[in-house]
């Protein structure tokens, strides 16, 4: 796993590389797979989920918005929710079944797919919320 450094003038140091890196370059690693970890550069602490949250930010103030408001809103609920690390855990096995057929064939079986794994997570939160 690559290790970034965080400095306290905001830059970001790729050990790997050597070099310094700018937050464009982090989303290239998200997109290609590149598995990484943020560290702050004095206190060792992890900072990857921040970091991640700023490049989400940044893409979202862009021209062409991914998240609407409402799935905003409900992540916000969802992260409040008395039960969120089930669903935590239930999101992220949704987002891992979906990415890996996606790999394979980008564009053919992408709706096929999404599909399937909605009815299957709309099965599982309907358990969920009846037990």
């Amino acid at each position: 796993m690559r290790l970034i450094k965080k400095y306290k003038n905001r830059r970001l140091y790729d050990t790997e590389l050597s070099q310094y890196i700018t937050l464009e370059q982090l989303q290239r690693y998200v997109v290609e797979g590149t598995a990484f970890k943020i560290e702050d550069s004095e206190s060792g602490k992890d900072l990857t989920n921040s970091i991640l949250l700023q490049i989400l930010v940044e893409m979202e103030a862009g021209p062409t918005q991914f998240l609407s408001p409402e799935i905003l809103r409900q992540i916000i609920c969802l992260a409040n929710h008395p039960m969120h690390e089930s669903l935590k855990t239930m999101m992220e096995q949704m987002f891992h079944a979906i990415d890996k057929p996606l790999q394979n064939n980008p564009y053919q079986q992408a709706t096929e797919v999404w599909n399937k794994q909605m009815k299957e997570v709309m099965k599982s939160w309907q358990s969920l919320f009846k037990n």
